[in-house]
Order: structure tokens, then C-alpha cells, then sequence
């Protein structure tokens, strides 16, 4: 018996001493702004990667009118020599690619090269009323910022193009769902409640009078991108919190899904409320999976966490219901997303 113990611990020291010892990265970040010139579009991008570089003078002063808290990383620092998985982040409406630093952060951490973009003309500090209706050139926009960052020469080096995945929160959850293939229908439709196309709270104050139905340059728009937003270069795709949903009405227009996607949503989402944005796409899209925060979850939980300066003068997007921690429903969505990348990248 005794033997048999000694046995079991040697195999159990040689087990543990065989296994690789798991890296950990910091967060290495690169600033640029990319311009379609086809669509006369700036559109600013942060660049998240693993280093193993050490942070070496540390910023002690931080603005006291942060919303939201910021994370530490390091800039222009050296990229890790290997390759690594890439993940594209677009954000919600009226946000930016500061949205998701929470998300960004763990997986960068985890060994992902992350790539977060401004939306031209739906971003905090870019705000035109068309924009927010386009919805379908976001999915552009994340397109051709994909194809600049695996022409850079040297961040595009250490991607492993073969296992690309989007991630998207409110409007960035369908423009990941449009990337995947699905097609959205613009037109009202007489079914419809009026609550689905009311603006939303970010929409930009303004005097000029749009039909937004009827815009020439809106329609024009339409017309031409509408048939150009799939891209089979992202594998797959994690999506929180989707909206418009209302443009959604049949499995054909989501057919030509066959990517894996996984949709996170919570049961107490008053803005884009999950009968009918999270639990419609996956009732439509044959590849998806679904997973929900129970009712007190409400739909900006998935922004960063707020700073105290933040819950004061932003509190519709920094306070959460009494019964939520934001920073536990962050940490769950990290693990269904990285299980979910695990297992289709």
C-alpha cells in the first residue's frame, strides 16, 4: 500500500512538472487611425496584444472625469514573439473602442491580439445622424480595418489568420451577426411596435429634418452594401446584448450563417429586450448558442465598470440594478468566451 502511495506521487510530480507552465502577457497597446478612402472614412483603431514587456513608468494621475475605469497596458510596447488568435471588437451605438477594455483585458491576457475600432459617425465623439441608421457599414468598417491589420508589418506577422473571431455589444452584437451573414430588412414593416425604431438615448441632437425611411443617401447606401457584409475570414463569433432585431424576420435572412455564434444577453434588457433581439437571432441562426443573465441584468452591464464620477453624471449606463455586480457578470461572459473561442478557433 504503501508503495502504491509513492507510486501515485511520482506520477502526480511528473505529470505536474511536465505540463507547460502557462504564460502570462501583458497588454501592449498601438494606436492608429485607418481611412477608407472609398467611403471618405476615418475610423480610429486600438491595437491590444500580448508583451512581455515591463510597464516602466507608471501614470500615478488620472483624469477625475473618467467615466468608466481604464486598465494598465503599455504602449508601442514589443509584440511577443508567436502567433496568436485575433479578435475584432465593435462596439454599441454612440459608444467607441473604449467600450470593452473589461473584455479586451482578459483576453489579452489569455493570449489574443485584440482589435477595437471607432465606428465612423456612430462613435462618442463622432456623432452624425445618418450613421446611426446605417447600420450595415459598420460591418464594412470592420472589414477593411481586418484587412489593414493583417497587411501591418508587424502586428500582421503575429496573427494566426486562420483563427479570427469577432465580438460586438448592442449594435456591435448585429454588426458581428452581419458579418456572419445575416441580412437585415431597413423597411417598417405594419407588425411592428413603435417602441422597435424609436432613436436611441445616444442619438445626436439635431435641427435637420431626415426621413430616414426615404434618404437618398441612405437608400443609396443600402443598396449597395446590403449584399457585401459577410466575411468568411472571422470563424466565429460572441455577441452580447444584440440589437435591431426588428430587422429580422425569417431564417433566410440568416441562411447563409454558418459560423458558430454565441449570444449572451440578460433577461432584464430594456434596450434591446431579449424577446426580441438575443432570443429572435437565436431562434433564426442555426448555429447559435445562447446563454442569459437572469432578470436583474440589464443591458449596459456589458460597458465597463464605472468610476464614482461616472454613476454621477452618467447613471442610465453606469448603475446597475441593486442585485448585479457588473464586474461578476464580466467575469462569467469572460468565461463563456473564452471556452467558446477555445473550442472554434
Amino acid at each position: 500500500m504503501k508503495n502504491a502511495s509513492i507510486i501515485l506521487i511520482a506520477t502526480f510530480l511528473f505529470i505536474s512538472c511536465s505540463e507547460p507552465e502557462k504564460k502570462s502577457f501583458r497588454i501592449g497597446q498601438k494606436s492608429v487611425t485607418y481611412v477608407d478612402d472609398s467611403r471618405n472614412r476615418p475610423l480610429p483603431v486600438e491595437i491590444w496584444y500580448p508583451t512581455s514587456d515591463t510597464l516602466t513608468n507608471k501614470e500615478t494621475k488620472k483624469s477625475q472625469k473618467q467615466l468608466f475605469k481604464t486598465i494598465e497596458t503599455i504602449k508601442s510596447a514589443t509584440i511577443a514573439n508567436e502567433k496568436f488568435p485575433l479578435l475584432i471588437v465593435s462596439h454599441g451605438t454612440g459608444g467607441n473602442r473604449f467600450s470593452l477594455t473589461w473584455f479586451i483585458e482578459k483576453m489579452v491576457r489569455e493570449g489574443f491580439i485584440v482589435v477595437s475600432l471607432d465606428h465612423y459617425g456612430n462613435s462618442t465623439f463622432n456623432k452624425l445622424p445618418r450613421e446611426f441608421v446605417k447600420w450595415w457599414e459598420r460591418a464594412i468598417d470592420v472589414q477593411y480595418v481586418l484587412t489593414r491589420v493583417l497587411k501591418d508589418e508587424e502586428i500582421g506577422t503575429k496573427i494566426d489568420s486562420s483563427r479570427i473571431g469577432g465580438v460586438g455589444f448592442s449594435l456591435g452584437g448585429y454588426t458581428n451577426i452581419a458579418l456572419a451573414g445575416g441580412y437585415v430588412d431597413r423597411t417598417i414593416r405594419e407588425s411592428e411596435k413603435a417602441e422597435d425604431r424609436e432613436m436611441p438615448a445616444e442619438f445626436p441632437e439635431t435641427d435637420e429634418i431626415i426621413d430616414f425611411e426615404n434618404d437618398s443617401l441612405i437608400v443609396s447606401s443600402y443598396n449597395k452594401y446590403k449584399d457585401h457584409v459577410k466575411d468568411d475570414r472571422i470563424k466565429s463569433f460572441f455577441v452580447m446584448a444584440p440589437a435591431i432585431g426588428f430587422g429580422f424576420h425569417s431564417k433566410e435572412q440568416t441562411d447563409k450563417i454558418t459560423a458558430p455564434i454565441f449570444i449572451v444577453a440578460g433577461e432584464g434588457d430594456l434596450v434591446a429586450p431579449i424577446k426580441r433581439n438575443a432570443e429572435k437571432y437565436h431562434s433564426l441562426i442555426k448555429t447559435s448558442k445562447i446563454y442569459l443573465f437572469n432578470k436583474d441584468v440589464e443591458h449596459y452591464v456589458f460597458l465597463n465598470e464605472s468610476t464614482e464620477f461616472g454613476k454621477k453624471v452618467a447613471p442610465a449606463i453606469t448603475i446597475d440594478n441593486p442585485n448585479v455586480d457588473r464586474k461578476e457578470v464580466h467575469e462569467k461572459t469572460v468565461v463563456l468566451a473564452l471556452d467558446f473561442f477555445k473550442k472554434t478557433l
